[in-house]
């Protein structure tokens, strides 16, 4: 009885020893995967990676950790600074390229950036905020004040466009059919184009308090291109 209880002992042991260790190397994987994305990307702030699954060892044998999610502060995608970064990636490939099979992620655009190309593609000296769902699209028309409510989209799998909504005054709402030709037509043909690498598509945009959220999906991307886009 005392050596099979001893036996016990050892292989409780053993176990203990391999999970520890096996804990200890995916930590240690994890920590070395944001200094190496940091160091990619220098306007990375505050990023950090979990790699989910156990045991991690076996995957790391197998040449494909089956789930990682990884967030950051700040990073920059699609052509524009982003916050608020959220990624959730499956069948990451360990050795170069480091291909995703499939992922998603999504990041906020701040309202700053989108009013520079609101500007640039509408010639209109606009100021541009969050209200609700809606973005609110500041601008003087005939020294009246106006602001109009768009709400953006999805326009194609690397753009974003929006739908004029409402027409807000000093006075209270007005018909969009009440804009002069030129503006409406300005506004309702904005077109956010998003710099995506191969493989990845716009899936959603929605209003965020101080921009606007977008997400992608992608399949068989290499990580290299995700850090550069």
């Amino acid at each position: 009885m005392k050596r099979l209880v001893g036996w016990l002992v050892a292989v409780v042991a053993l176990v203990v020893v391999a999970v520890v260790a096996d804990r200890v190397t995916v930590r240690a994987a994890e920590n070395g995967a944001v200094k190496a994305f940091e160091q990619q990307a220098d306007d990375v702030s505050g990023a950090q990676i979990d790699i989910l699954g156990f045991p991690f060892l076996t995957q790391l044998a197998g040449g494909e950790l089956d789930h990682v999610t990884g967030s950051a502060d700040t990073a920059s995608f699609g052509g524009y600074a982003v916050s608020d970064v959220q990624v959730e990636a499956h069948g990451v490939g360990t050795s170069e390229p480091y291909t995703v099979a499939s992922g998603t992620a999504s990041g906020v655009i701040a309202t700053s950036s989108l009013q520079e190309v609101v500007r640039e593609q509408s010639g209109l000296d606009v100021e541009l905020t969050t209200d609700g769902d809606a973005l609110g699209v500041g601008l003087a028309v005939l020294g009246l004040d106006l602001t109009v409510d768009v709400v953006p989209r999805v326009a194609g799998p690397d753009t974003l466009g929006v739908d004029v909504q409402a027409v807000r005054t000093g006075l209270g709402v007005v018909s969009v059919d009440d804009l002069p030709a030129g503006i409406a037509g300005a506004l309702e043909d904005l077109r956010v184009p998003l710099d995506l690498p191969e493989g990845v598509a716009l899936e959603s945009v929605a209003v965020a308090d101080d921009g606007v959220r977008v997400g992608v999906s992608g399949t068989d991307v290499a990580a290299g291109n995700l850090v550069a886009s």
